[in-house]
C-alpha cells in the first residue's frame, strides 16, 4: 500500500473525492470467483489428463521415444499446476488487499458521511481576513461514479487449463492496475480527511467561552465572539487542528502572538494570544503538531487560546467542526 506524503499544494488544494464501496466489494468478489474457476479448470484437466501423470511415474522402461513423449508431458502438466498455484497465491493477496481497502475507505467514508451532515452555514465576515496583518477581535454583537468490476476477456467466467490460466494473467493484471488506482483514491481520501479541522488544539481542556453573542470582558457588554477558548497554564501546548499551510505566523495588536493555518477548500484556523510561536510562514504541518504555546498576548484577561475557524473568510463554530472527531 502506498505511505501517505504530506505536501503543501496536496495539503492546500485537495478536492473531495468519493468512491463507491460496491467497487470494492465487487473486486474482492471476483478475486474469489477467478481462485474457484481457476481451480475448477485445474481439476477438469487434471482428470483429464491426471491418469496418464500418474501412470508415466510409475511405469516400468519404454522405448525412448515413447518415453521422451511421456516425460514431456509430464512436464508441461505439472508446470502448468506450478502456475496455477502461483496465480491462486497472487489472487489471494490480491482479495486481502481489495478487503482492507474497503476497510479503510469505509472509516474515512463514516467521517465524511459526519461532515456532510453537520456542516455548517458561514456566518459572519471576518475583520481580519486570513493572513492580514490588522484587525481585532471586538465585535458588536448578531441580532437578537463507481468504478467498473472487471471480468474475464469476453465476459467468460470460466476457464480450460492452459489457455484458462493465460486469461486468469491477464486478468489479475487489470485487478492490480484497478486495486492501484483504488490505493491512489485512498491516499486522497486520507488527505482530504487529515486537512479538515477537528482535532482539540488543547488538549484536555474544557472550552469555557462559546462561539457567538456574550458579555465582553473589557467593556462589560454584549459583544459577538468570533471563537472558542481554551484556559490552560502560560506555555501549554497548541497543536494544529488539521494539517495544513502556515499562511501568518506573529503579532496582532487585539490578537497577541498568532498562527493562522490554511488548510485548503477555503478553510483556515486561527490561534490566538499565544505566549509563543513555534512555526513559520510557508511550513507545512501536521494534524496535531504543536505550532505555538498558551499566552495572553493581545486583547487578553488571562492565558488561555482563542481558537478560531473561517471558511471563506467568514466565521464558522468551531464546535460543529469537533464533534466530527
Amino acid at each position: 500500500m502506498a505511505f501517505v506524503i504530506l505536501s503543501a499544494s496536496a495539503l492546500t488544494r485537495s478536492k473531495p473525492r468519493t468512491l463507491s464501496m460496491r467497487a470494492v466489494v465487487g473486486i474482492a468478489s471476483l478475486v474469489t470467483l477467478l481462485v474457484l474457476a481457476a481451480g475448477i479448470a485445474v481439476g477438469y484437466g487434471v482428470g483429464r489428463e491426471g491418469p496418464a501423470l500418474f501412470a508415466s511415474a510409475n511405469a516400468e522402461p519404454r522405448p525412448v521415444t515413447r518415453a521422451g513423449a511421456a516425460n514431456e508431458s509430464t512436464t508441461d502438466n505439472r508446470l502448468l499446476i506450478d502456475r496455477f498455484g502461483e496465480l491462486s497465491g497472487r489472487m489471494m493477496q490480491l482479495e486481502a488487499e481489495a478487503m482492507d481497502l474497503a476497510f479503510r475507505i469505509g472509516l474515512i467514508k463514516q467521517a465524511g458521511d459526519r461532515a456532510d451532515v453537520d456542516e455548517p452555514k458561514a456566518g459572519r465576515v471576518a475583520k481580519t481576513p486570513p493572513g492580514s496583518p490588522a484587525g481585532g477581535p471586538l465585535f458588536r454583537p448578531d441580532g437578537v461514479e463507481p468504478l467498473p468490476v472487471p471480468l474475464l476477456p469476453n465476459g467468460s467466467r470460466s476457464v480450460e487449463l492452459g489457455d484458462g490460466l493465460e486469461q486468469i494473467e491477464s486478468s489479475i493484471e487489470r485487478i492490480t492496475d484497478l486495486i492501484a488506482e483504488l490505493d491512489r483514491t485512498v491516499v486522497a481520501l486520507n488527505l482530504q480527511h487529515m486537512a479538515r479541522p477537528g482535532r482539540e488544539p488543547v488538549r484536555g481542556r474544557a472550552v469555557v467561552s462559546s462561539f457567538g453573542n456574550r458579555i465582553d470582558p473589557f467593556t462589560r457588554k454584549r459583544a459577538f465572539h468570533s471563537g472558542i477558548d481554551y484556559p490552560a497554564p502560560p506555555g501549554t501546548p497548541i497543536h494544529a487542528s488539521a494539517g495544513g499551510r502556515v499562511i501568518f505566523a506573529g503579532y496582532r495588536r487585539a490578537y497577541g502572538n498568532t498562527v493562522e493555518v490554511d488548510h485548503g477548500g477555503g478553510l483556515v484556523t486561527r490561534y490566538a494570544h499565544a505566549s509563543k510561536v513555534l512555526v513559520k510562514v510557508g511550513q507545512v504541518v501536521m494534524p496535531g503538531e504543536q505550532i505555538a504555546r498558551v499566552g495572553s498576548t493581545g486583547r487578553s484577561t488571562g492565558p488561555h487560546l482563542h481558537f478560531e475557524i473561517l471558511r471563506d473568510g467568514r466565521f464558522i463554530d468551531p464546535k460543529v467542526y469537533l464533534a466530527q472527531f
